[in-house]
């Protein structure tokens, strides 16, 4: 069977998915006392988003988050409906703005009650394993993309945030997809634009991404002499972020400390980003080592090949990821605001590697734009 041949990576990157989203959902739970459930604290809040829209009374809503959670919740299982409800609940003025995942999640809860709100993360890992694998037939290197999809399935890290009832997943999914917009920009195709604006409008109603797109459109900016396209995409970037930044400084930067005055804040947000970074390294050594390995590799293939677009916008969006878990200032959450990384990694590691005469060796760093030129 020709199609067989053809698809034949693809093929194998869903079987890996559907073993990792199977033996996720059925194995999960306290690793450590850290959280690995599918049901995670925040995921509260969309839950109950979902089932209003699907027309439930709010206190019937509330209520029904409330006896699930109690049930296969493992950690912060046990609240109020006050908790939920937006008349009461701290959160939403954080959170109301992020309707997509909840949206998005509403057929799949209709039809499986609450456990509906995984598939919207299992879609979302599955885009991520897909893009990597189109993007390395891109570039030739199909085994590669292969090898690479491997790694990821295999870190705790990875599964913990992509099969969980948050934003976080959807959020990767969305980002899979910024590498061909960003090629396409680069060879300036017509759709290019309108699909980077979309993806800003969709990622911005999934959660706060302002620095993400900062990040990526300053490596833009320096590469690309574009000013006027470049220029609508930072201001789309800043009108999208609109209700994200109407939370109150108090309760969006470093909430842990509302009583401290802002400037104290803004002192002290360094010595947050050095905790942060240091604690999910010492994290990694201890939960999972082969993320550790994974993201070392790509931190020195950043230097080596710095001159890359791939490896400026791993080190961007890098940077940025530690920038929004700086200003939330939650320690300890093991690389979930940096999860949008991933995909970018995955570009970097393809730049960084080729396999020739059947040995897997490294890319000259001269030649690391010329391998992204030839696929375009």
């Amino acid at each position: 069977m020709p199609w067989l041949k053809k698809f034949r990576f693809e093929i194998a990157v869903f079987l890996i998915w559907t073993v990792a989203i199977v033996s996720k959902y059925k194995y999960n739970g306290l690793i450590f006392g850290f959280d690995y459930g599918n049901y995670q604290p925040d995921g509260k809040y969309y839950t109950y988003m979902a089932l209003e829209y699907l027309n439930h009374s709010p206190a019937n809503s509330a209520q029904q988050v409330v006896d699930w959670y109690l049930a296969h919740g493992f950690k912060m299982n046990t609240f109020t409906i006050q908790d939920l409800m937006p008349s009461t609940s701290y959160a939403y003025p954080m959170i109301s703005h992020r309707i997509l995942y909840p949206l998005l999640s509403v057929p799949f809860v209709a039809i499986f009650g609450i456990p509906g709100m995984l598939a919207i993360p299992a879609l979302s890992l599955l885009v991520l394993f897909l893009a990597i694998q189109i993007l390395s037939k891109k570039m030739g290197k199909p085994l590669i993309g292969l090898g690479i999809v491997i790694t990821l399935v295999l870190s705790t890290t990875v599964l913990r945030w992509m099969m969980v009832n948050c934003t976080d997943a959807l959020l990767v999914g969305l980002f899979a997809f910024v590498p061909f917009s960003i090629l396409a920009f680069q060879q300036r195709s017509r759709w290019a634009l309108p699909t980077l604006g979309l993806l800003i409008i969709l990622t911005s109603a999934t959660r706060f991404v302002l620095p993400f797109w900062l990040a990526i459109l300053v490596v833009l900016a320096i590469r690309y002499k574009r000013a006027l396209e470049i220029g609508f995409l930072f201001l789309l970037s800043f009108l999208c972020s609109i209700p994200a930044l109407q939370a109150q400084a108090s309760s969006a930067l470093l909430p842990a400390e509302a009583d401290s005055p802002l400037y104290m804040k803004l002192a002290k947000l360094p010595l947050v980003f050095i905790k942060v970074f240091a604690i999910d390294i010492a994290e990694f050594g201890v939960l999972d080592r082969a993320f550790l390995i994974f993201i070392l590799f790509c931190f020195i293939q950043a230097i080596r090949l710095r001159r890359t677009l791939s490896a400026q916008l791993f080190t961007a969006v890098l940077f940025a990821g530690y920038i929004i878990g700086s200003i939330n200032g939650t320690l300890g959450v093991n690389f979930r605001y940096q999860i949008p990384v991933l995909i970018f990694s995955a570009w970097l590691v393809l730049d960084s590697l080729e396999i020739s005469g059947g040995t897997l060796r490294f890319i000259p760093s001269t030649k690391g734009d010329i391998v992204i030129n030839k696929t375009q």
